[in-house]
């Protein structure tokens, strides 16, 4: 079985990229105008660094700006989008926090790759275990290797 590398569940977790403004609005299709606009109302937050005076964005705060764009796009207003925005962020974050607690290793069940889960509660001796079989992800309890 192989572990999963603990400066690899750090980047789930914690992404250190860095943008600037240009960057951000480059890669969004967000004007640098409309950025400024947003982080005056409080929808998205730059990185404050004592080094510069320049916005600095996270890889984090580039999923909520292509976001609340994508949900802009769609017709809704901007209170709207970063709403809806908010919601998917909640979504996100649980399942970022399922993959970084619950990841245990990479392994093979019957020849296919798999995933390994971790005990299942009340029994330490099975493991849950999601089998990529035929593009289908398969779930199954399994003794604890």
């Amino acid at each position: 079985m192989e572990q999963i590398p603990e400066d690899l569940k750090g980047l789930l977790g914690k992404p250190e990229l860095q943008l600037g403004i240009g960057d951000l609005s480059h890669v969004t299709g967000v004007s640098q105008s409309q950025l400024r606009y947003w982080e005056s109302k409080k929808y998205i937050q730059s990185i404050k660094t004592s080094e510069s005076k320049n916005r600095k964005y996270s890889l984090k705060i580039l999923g909520e700006v292509c976001l609340i764009k994508d949900y802009l796009d769609e017709g809704f207003t901007l209170p709207a989008a970063v709403k809806k925005a908010e919601k998917r962020k909640e979504v996100m974050s649980f399942m970022r926090k399922v993959i970084i607690d619950r990841f245990d290793s990479l392994t093979q069940v019957d020849g296919k790759p798999a995933i390994n889960l971790g005990p299942v509660e009340g029994q330490n001796s099975k493991n849950i275990f999601a089998v990529l079989i035929d593009q289908e992800i398969i779930l199954r309890l399994l003794p604890a290797k």
